[in-house]
């Protein structure tokens, strides 16, 4: 395993713990599927793992100054933190099943619908994430 891959497992890990650790563990897949269904798209949003998760506005908990979440770091050895590095592994290594297919956005029910729902074709809704397919006429 190259540095790289081990970093991109690393960042994708801590995307789940901070985007969805309070989240079923489909939730939290379903976090790591939408940067790897990015990643199989590559677009604006980056061309790699590391391209996807730190593009600009796109995982607030990595690049939103103002997230809270920004300073929330895992427990080393923490069940939850073994748990989002598992499904990390797992998503890059092609061992999950996708529970949201397709999936490349989503948004918290904690806030509003984000515009982009308008237009965007409605996957899945799995604990308080609402899952998009931004791209789907990418596709069709």
């Amino acid at each position: 395993m190259t540095n790289q891959d081990m970093a991109d497992r690393t960042f994708l890990a801590l995307t789940i713990y901070r985007e969805a650790r309070g989240e079923p563990r489909d939730g939290k897949i379903g976090v790591a599927m939408t940067c790897l269904n990015r990643v199989s798209r590559p677009s604006w949003w980056g061309k790699d793992i590391m391209g996807v998760l730190f593009k600009k506005w796109q995982y607030s908990s990595l690049t939103d100054p103002k997230d809270k979440q920004l300073t929330i770091w895992p427990v080393s050895g923490g069940a939850l933190w073994n748990e989002c590095l598992q499904i990390a592994c797992d998503a890059l290594d092609g061992k999950l099943e996708n529970p949201v297919p397709g999936a490349d956005s989503y948004y918290d029910t904690s806030i509003l619908p984000p515009k982009w729902t308008d237009s965007a074709r409605f996957v899945a809704k799995i604990g308080r994430l609402v899952f998009y397919d931004v791209d789907y006429d990418y596709e069709h």
